[in-house]
């Protein structure tokens, strides 16, 4: 299987609710060192930022809001995989390369970066499966 196919498939299995097998696929693209990680984690912030990128307007960001106050809220209170997809994603909708490229070699020195991939993955997963359910309702 070729590693889009890997990735296409990782995210249908979370789609499916199997997000164990999703990314027990993706496994051996992370295997295969940094520049495949990274570009598993450029495909998945494509995924991620579908939705987004369909929407008017030339650049995206982030807009964060306590849980329990409902005030603004600041990306740095975000555990350290939660801020890394947030940012990357964004970057990577932004067309941010140099960015998304500081983000990922900053995340890859620390102990964070299966949990960031993780969380990327996840987001990749919520917006195909957002696409999935609109298209079952019949919306665009």
């Amino acid at each position: 299987m070729s590693e889009p196919q890997q990735i296409f498939a990782a995210i249908a299995a979370g789609v499916a609710n199997a997000p164990e097998r999703g990314l027990a696929l993706l496994q051996p693209i992370v295997d295969r060192g940094p520049r495949p990680t990274y570009a598993l984690l450029c495909s998945l912030a494509e995924a991620a930022s579908h939705t987004a990128r369909e929407q008017p307007g030339d650049f995206f960001g982030i807009e964060l809001e306590s849980v329990t106050t409902g005030e603004p809220g600041s990306i740095e209170e975000l555990p350290p995989q939660i801020r890394f997809a947030a940012q990357f994603v964004t970057a990577w909708a932004n067309r941010d390369h140099d960015t998304a490229h500081g983000l990922f070699t900053a995340l890859a020195a620390t102990e964070h970066l299966a949990t960031g991939i993780g969380a990327v993955y996840d987001m990749a997963v919520a917006t195909a499966r957002n696409i999935v359910d609109a298209q079952r309702q019949g919306r665009p």
